[in-house]
């Protein structure tokens, strides 16, 4: 049960610093791209995740992020895009946080366990 609630505090970390990332104006051309790598990074040195916690937050990242794009992308820019554009956007982003957010969470979680 530990390991479930440190995993979930873990996702909301990086979750939170995602949208934030992105929900700034101006910023967000810097700070959306690289907010994956942030949270990520936050969420692995606040909860101090092992490689197998790690890649289970990428994971869910990935998840989250995937369904995101493809669930509220065509609604918020009011765009008419084909099922084949929202499949490859939505597995793009997926990969590419998850990826990310499950990179940084194994090396900070490996520094702050080796930093005590």
């Amino acid at each position: 049960m530990k390991r479930v609630s440190r995993l979930a505090k873990a996702l909301s970390i990086a979750f939170l610093t995602m949208v934030i990332g992105i929900a700034i104006p101006g910023l967000h051309f810097v700070l959306g791209p690289l907010s994956p790598l942030v949270g990520g990074f936050a969420a692995g040195l606040l909860c101090r995740l092992q490689g197998g916690d790690a890649l289970l937050l990428g994971v869910f990242e990935a998840l989250l992020a995937g369904i995101g794009v493809g669930i509220l992308l065509p609604h918020l820019a009011h765009l008419t895009l084909g099922l084949a554009t929202l499949w490859f956007f939505g597995l793009s982003a997926a990969v590419y946080a998850g990826l990310l957010s499950g990179v940084a969470a194994y090396f900070a979680g490996r520094q702050a366990r080796t930093r005590g």
